[in-house]
């Protein structure tokens, strides 16, 4: 047992410094244009995600694309696919640090989305979901999974 101990006592030392945390909130910031559109039935036991991007991105049409501006504002531009994410309005997290949830409030209205990637200001791609429930109080059931997935424009 003492030669097993030894052997654990001999890991060298690591050393350096991570450098100072990512700023998760500059990382939204610009214009994204969805590259992607699934769906992921939680209800069937394959679990199996389905590509409906057809539905959101078609030849000759712009792709939805959304603005997160530095004001905390956001927009959107799109031509077809149902409206997931309101009119436009501010923007936010729910923990600037770490977030977990981009809530999106509008006119009339508070959209929460889970983040499905943390993004940096040198990503190009991000993640949103948005995970439809079905039930009422405490017993909300989590039944389908939207994933969009956006591609940063250049400025």
């Amino acid at each position: 047992m003492a030669f097993l101990a030894g052997l654990a006592g001999c890991k060298p030392e690591i050393g350096g410094e991570l450098g100072d945390p990512v700023d998760k909130r500059a990382g939204f910031l610009g214009t994204w244009e969805l590259a992607s559109f699934a769906q992921q039935d939680l209800n069937n036991p394959v679990k199996e995600t389905r590509d409906l991007s057809a539905l959101y991105i078609q030849e000759g049409v712009t792709p939805m694309r959304m603005t997160f501006g530095e004001d905390d504002t956001y927009s959107i531009q799109q031509e077809i696919g149902r409206e997931y994410f309101g009119e436009g309005g501010t923007w936010s997290f729910d923990d600037p640090a770490f977030p977990t949830f981009l809530m999106l409030m509008g006119p009339s209205d508070t959209l929460q989305y889970n983040l499905g990637t943390t993004v940096r200001p040198y990503d190009d791609q991000m993640a949103i979901e948005y995970r439809r429930t079905c039930g009422e109080g405490g017993a909300l059931i989590e039944t389908v999974v939207y994933t969009f997935t956006f591609n940063r424009i250049p400025q």
